[in-house]
């Protein structure tokens, strides 16, 4: 009792393209793909897209910028503040503790950011 247009014997009819409806879809719900006929990819970018693998660009190393030395740095913090208070709970900030931890990450990222700017070749 198939109304799609397959054959009775089993066999389906052929098509040029799979189309599947739904009763309660609308237009909104569709989502268009329109597929390059060559079948490259129509991006003028150069360099690697994130998640691809392209083995034919180099990669070099480059000085870290203080910008985003200081987001890391802050976000270490952050995740060290959260562990602890898992852990110790509200003692995690106390003027000690809270000034140890603070202070640890500043002298880290310091020497790590002295090393990668020695280190870098630009």
């Amino acid at each position: 009792m198939d109304d799609d247009g397959a054959a009775q014997d089993g066999t389906a009819a052929p098509q040029d393209t799979f189309t599947e409806e739904y009763e309660l879809a609308t237009d909104a719900d569709v989502i268009q793909v329109e597929g390059d006929p060559d079948g490259d990819a129509a991006d003028d970018q150069e360099g690697a897209v994130a998640g691809s693998f392209a083995p034919d660009l180099e990669v070099a190393p480059d000085t870290p910028k203080p910008e985003n030395v200081v987001f890391v740095a802050l976000g270490v913090c952050i995740a060290i503040l959260a562990l602890g208070r898992m852990f110790l709970g509200a003692e995690m900030y106390t003027p000690s503790i809270l000034g140890g931890v603070v202070l640890t990450v500043t002298l880290g990222t310091a020497v790590l950011y002295g090393f990668f700017v020695r280190t870098s070749d630009v």
